[in-house]
């Protein structure tokens, strides 16, 4: 398999930069703030806030920098170019690759709520962000 990084879109890429950026925090904050907190043992989304260092937000970025440019060179060398395809991919590679890296450290730590909370994310932003790469060519 080659890199073929003249045939990814760059501006489906930045797109979903953003839009995984704004779905995360929607998603940590708004949506799950509370309970993922409490899932780490603090009291509410204040404390976890707190104790959270700042530069763990820059890696959550680049990581999902890396995912989505990964995502899109699959695509590419997969020839996915339908809406279906692209949601039939991020399907798999959500429940294939995402799961099975991350539930033995949460096993291991015994934080189902937190798996649960963490993959729930993954998967949603895995297969939209899948299928908006897919239809924008």
């Amino acid at each position: 398999m080659e890199l073929h990084l003249s045939s990814v879109n760059w501006y489906a890429v930045i797109a979903c930069l953003v839009f995984g950026q704004a779905f995360l925090s929607l998603w940590f904050i708004v949506l799950f703030g509370t309970p993922w907190a409490k899932a780490y043992g603090v009291s509410d989304q204040k404390q976890h806030t707190k104790e959270v260092p700042g530069y763990t937000y820059a890696i959550q970025a680049l990581c999902t920098a890396l995912l989505i440019f990964a995502i899109a060179n699959l695509q590419v060398a997969l020839s996915v170019q339908s809406l279906g395809s692209g949601i039939l991919l991020g399907l798999w590679i959500a429940l294939f690759y995402s799961v099975a890296t991350a539930l033995p450290g949460y096993a291991f730590l015994k934080r189902w709520n937190a798996f649960w909370m963490a993959m729930g994310s993954q998967a949603v932003l895995i297969v939209v962000v899948s299928a908006i790469l897919a239809v924008w060519k």
